[in-house]
């Protein structure tokens, strides 16, 4: 049964302003009749048959799980005649917005910070695989929306957004089936050990997708050499060959005039995983060369990210609550 619009927004206490569907489900934007925050975002379930229900609350759990100011908060379920919603923070967009338009080196280091440190938090949470690692799952907040004068005229204004994680319902699905389990990504970001008939043994998809990531962020082209508009539509730019080619034997085509960094994202890109280094190197070497050319907004960077972890380790994540209709 589709429940009407007009119920929804009587069981939201708002209005519903847009929807936008992905392949786990439905997400509504709803604008709040009289609360704060002024806007608000629920995700529903795909299907109502017990196994995408089943999965739905597997997904919710996961990023219940998760403590990181770089994750999408999540608030609570809500059950409204016999569906399942799960309320969420209501985002600005996404970083596939910005990619599309050239980004400053300063920004690329700030959004590369926090969203590497995003990846961290997973991996402390348990969340080991989050399988569909790409831009349009990477959402950000203007915080100058909530804080007039933000950010401040001394220090860049990629600060006014927050990067934040998104999209947990394929995570952890090789834990439960390395056979099945294996799938996920959008071609683009897909890693070599993702395609079918791969013979890589080992596992860790998500630092292929971030070696593509920081080519995007830090060149706006792809590492195939195609631009970054090219490979973000709905339907990527093909190339001679294949996705699944270039992804276990193509070039990587890297312009960066930095040598570390440039090693940086050929490592993330290698196709044995064993090779690609660890998410607190990538942080490291991201800090360092951050903090050589653009000291000032490092420490800003920093300043959060500190901030943040210490709020969330004093405040651990609370169990999901669950309201009815």
């Amino acid at each position: 049964m589709k429940i009407p619009q007009s119920v929804l927004n009587l069981a939201f206490q708002g209005n519903i302003k847009n929807e936008f569907s992905g392949n786990s489900g439905k997400v509504y934007l709803v604008e709040n009749n009289a609360a704060v925050p002024k806007y608000i975002a629920y995700k529903s379930c795909k299907e109502l048959s017990e196994h995408s229900l089943e999965l739905f609350k597997e997904e919710v759990l996961k990023w219940n799980s998760i403590n990181s100011r770089y994750t999408v908060p999540i608030y609570y379920i809500h059950l409204i005649c016999g569906e399942y919603y799960a309320c969420m923070r209501a985002c600005d967009g996404s970083l596939e917005d910005f990619l599309k338009k050239k980004i400053s080196e300063v920004a690329a280091f700030n959004y590369s910070l926090q969203i590497i440190k995003g990846l961290i938090d997973l991996d402390r949470s348990s969340i080991k695989h989050h399988q569909d690692f790409n831009p349009q799952n990477i959402l950000f907040e203007d915080l100058s929306r909530k804080w007039v004068g933000f950010p401040p005229g001394n220090i860049d204004s990629s600060h006014r957004y927050r990067m934040m994680i998104s999209d947990f319902a394929m995570s952890n699905y090789y834990i439960k089936d390395q056979v099945a389990g294996k799938s996920g990504g959008k071609f683009p970001f897909k890693a070599p050990e993702q395609y079918k008939e791969s013979e890589i043994t080992n596992f860790s998809p998500d630092k292929f997708s971030l070696g593509v990531l920081l080519c995007l962020l830090f060149t706006s082209k792809h590492p195939c050499g195609h631009s970054a508009s090219q490979v973000l539509k709905k339907n990527p730019k093909k190339l001679k060959t294949s996705w699944e080619t270039w992804a276990k034997e193509g070039q990587r085509i890297i312009d960066i005039s930095d040598s570390k960094l440039n090693d940086l994202i050929l490592r993330l890109l290698s196709v044995e995983p064993l090779c690609r280094p660890s998410y607190e190197e990538c942080i490291e070497c991201i800090k360092k060369l951050y903090k050589d050319k653009y000291t000032n907004d490092f420490e800003t960077s920093m300043f959060y990210i500190d901030y943040f972890d210490k709020q969330h380790m004093d405040w651990p994540r609370e169990e999901l609550k669950v309201r009815v209709n």
